[in-house]
């Protein structure tokens, strides 16, 4: 399974990024939990209550963030979060459902990142 297991984190992007300095990629992974964890809970809170503004603006900065690090399909999640901030609360949920799973996957690879080192 090991071998054809698809990454959550474009490796060869990471690396452009941090060129070899793993504390950098370090300070980057913290600074993207940290700030995903953030807007994961106003997404969260923005759906409970009804706002469409909130959820744009914590979808839009999550998926700044999840493209800039090369976790790309937490990027296209959250671009269909932002895209669609009219969403009734039960298809929000959903893509919280899908944003939830694939931070873990992204954060799993950054424990296997971490581990290479």
């Amino acid at each position: 399974m090991e071998g054809n297991s698809k990454q959550a984190i474009d490796i060869d992007f990471l690396s452009s990024i941090v060129d070899g300095d793993k504390n950098f990629e370090q300070e980057l992974f913290d600074i993207f939990i940290d700030n995903a964890k953030r807007n994961i809970q106003k997404m969260t809170e923005a759906n409970l209550a009804s706002d469409n503004n909130s959820w744009y603006m914590a979808s839009h900065a999550f998926k700044g963030a999840s493209a800039s690090i090369g976790a790309f399909d937490l990027a296209n999640i959250l671009e269909r979060a932002q895209k669609n901030p009219e969403e009734n609360s039960v298809k929000k949920s959903e893509l919280l459902e899908m944003i939830n799973a694939e931070f873990q996957l992204v954060l799993q690879s950054m424990n296997e990142i971490n581990a290479q080192k």
